[in-house]
């Protein structure tokens, strides 16, 4: 994995402590945690970074949407990523996946086109040269769903 960018605005930031939180928590399942529990793993998690309150309300939202949705998310992940099985994917695709789809079916105050674009930038930096092509393969149809685009804010472009 690559080193992240410097200076990333709050929401950026977020993104990537989520996708290290869900890193780890897909390296290291252990138990189910309860809400309670998953907030205070986060808080250390951030802490450790030495990370502001900015930025942790937004990847706390991002981290407990795709645990709490983590079924219906990691299905319509499989339904849009032929021929691989979530089994197959790699951690850290499955995390900037998991990020990605919770964006766009369940925050409907992110445009589809920023989830990914910031997806696929911050891919950039912890995969491999091929991943930011596969995440848009897969996130790119699950943004065209009924349920991704109803009530979602519209892009600028």
């Amino acid at each position: 994995m690559s080193t992240p960018a410097p200076n990333l605005t709050p929401r950026q930031k977020a993104r990537e402590l989520a996708f290290q939180f869900l890193y780890r928590f897909d390296r290291d399942p252990g138990e189910e945690l309860s809400p309670g529990q998953i907030e205070a793993e986060f808080k250390k998690h951030s802490e450790h970074f030495g990370e502001f309150q900015h930025s942790f309300d937004f990847a706390l939202r991002l981290i407990q949407t795709c645990l709490r949705e983590l079924r219906a998310i990691d299905t319509a992940i499989a339904s849009h990523a032929a021929n691989w099985k979530m089994e197959r994917l790699g951690a850290i695709e499955k995390a900037f996946l998991r990020i990605g789809t919770a964006e766009l079916l369940y925050f409907k105050d992110v445009p589809a086109s920023v989830t990914l674009n910031e997806i696929i930038e911050l891919s950039k930096s912890f995969g491999e040269e091929d991943t930011p092509l596969f995440l848009n393969g897969i996130l790119d149809p699950i943004s065209k769903l009924p349920e991704a685009s109803s009530g979602k804010i519209p892009s600028d472009s």
